[in-house]
């Protein structure tokens, strides 16, 4: 057994994306938030924890946020602020990474859902770092 933990992502549509962030009027919206719940699992937008960061950082004095810089450019970049505002990961809870059987159980009911165009990717990711970027070193 692995020491790794695990992360679901997910990229959407323009339209769902708008969806999810805001009234969750649709029903693939309210089907993607049964699954979190289900999991005991909250959806997060990319760009909005990249916000609160940035928000954080800035009360609290940036020189604590190592990667302040980088978010903060990414956030007031339009075209990665667009990539970002349809990226979505599912936290347990306050927890970025979990148990390989939590992201299991969210990908399958992801992968169960008929989500046409709208779900574009559904991504697995392990806490490996020979499997996936790093963040940036610090960057001022």
């Amino acid at each position: 057994m692995s020491n790794w933990l695990y992360q679901i992502r997910i990229k959407v549509s323009d339209k769902l994306s708008g969806d999810l962030r805001g009234e969750n009027d649709l029903g693939l919206s309210k089907a993607i938030i049964k699954i979190a719940s289900d999991n005991r699992a909250r959806l997060v937008c990319t760009f909005d924890a990249f916000a609160e960061y940035c928000e954080e950082a800035e009360r609290e004095g940036i020189e604590q946020y190592e990667l302040y810089h980088w978010t903060k450019s990414t956030i007031d970049n339009p075209d990665k602020k667009a990539k970002h505002l349809k990226s979505f990961a599912f936290y347990e809870g306050n927890n970025q990474v979990y148990s390989k059987e939590l992201a299991s159980s969210i990908e399958q009911g992801l992968k169960n859902l008929d989500s046409g165009d709208d779900i574009v990717e559904i991504s697995f990711i392990d806490s490996n770092p020979a499997n996936n970027p790093q963040p940036p070193k610090r960057v001022e």
